[in-house]
């Protein structure tokens, strides 16, 4: 199990965010990979509970994270019986098993019972392209290995769900937060947000100080059917950090999530 390294760039970062009120993250702050999304899927006013646990208190649970030096094995399972443990950001649901759980419209689980949604589904089959070739996990355990944010930090159970404004602000409010030194170290990002970019006019090299490469871009999204792969680089000569815009992955094809772990895997090796 990795060792958890708390930088003093995160520090500044988790600073940053608190007096600023900006959303950091869940997962590895010393990973190798930053997995962006749109926005959670919480509804801040039905599901208020989670809303506090999963998202309002990032900035403090990082906060005693760093004070306690947590690691991965302080994390308690979430599903042990009779056991409710404390929500963590660094190990958010700790022991969910690798399988998507579905609910029909009543809230009833149906199938996947103890796994976790499609997005995180994703995440884990990129992480275990990455680090396990290929081979399944048993659990969902791709948060000792990415760390994971959100373009947008206004919540919803859907996009649609939160006005254009509010989406528009509070991605330019967090552009300062992309701009620390922690959020533009990783080796690898993957911007998987889809359309956000067009919509709010985002300038991913700017943000990220990288470089667009068209051709290695149409080359390997050649063959998806409305998706789409944009490769960025730090240096198009010499590249030590890549960037991926696509699309967001909680309904994406096989191959897209196949691909994308490949040219993570390939860009790793090199």
């Amino acid at each position: 199990m990795n060792t958890v390294i708390y930088s003093s760039e995160f520090k500044d970062t988790i600073q940053l965010a608190k007096i600023k009120g900006l959303f950091i993250g869940t997962g590895n702050p010393n990973a190798k990979i930053l997995i962006l999304g749109k926005e959670a899927a919480i509804d801040k006013e039905k599901s208020v509970a989670q809303y506090e646990q999963e998202y309002a208190k990032n900035n403090s649970d990082w906060e005693i994270n760093l004070a306690n030096n947590s690691q991965f094995y302080n994390i308690d399972n979430w599903f042990i019986k009779d056991k409710l443990p404390l929500f963590n950001t660094l190990y958010p649901y700790k022991g969910q098993k690798n399988k998507v759980e579905r609910h029909n419209k009543f809230g009833k689980i149906i199938s996947g019972e103890g796994g976790t949604s499609k997005t995180w589904y994703n995440y884990q089959k990129i992480t275990d392209s990455i680090y396990f070739n290929e081979i399944p996990s048993q659990l969902i355990n791709f948060y000792e290995y990415v760390f994971c944010s959100e373009l947008n930090q206004e919540t919803g159970n859907y996009s649609r769900d939160i006005s254009k404004s509010k989406r528009a602000e509070s991605i330019q409010l967090r552009k300062e937060l992309f701009d620390t030194i922690f959020f533009k170290d990783f080796q690898i990002t993957i911007v998987a947000v889809g359309h956000y970019v067009r919509d709010f006019n985002l300038d991913l090299q700017d943000i990220f100080n990288m470089k667009y490469n068209e051709e290695i871009s149409k080359k390997l999204s050649k063959g998806l059917n409305k998706e789409y792969i944009n490769i960025h680089y730090d240096d198009l000569e010499k590249p030590t950090k890549i960037l991926i815009h696509t699309n967001q992955l909680s309904m994406v094809s096989n191959e897209l999530v196949n691909r994308l772990g490949k040219i993570c895997n390939d860009f790793l090796r090199k």
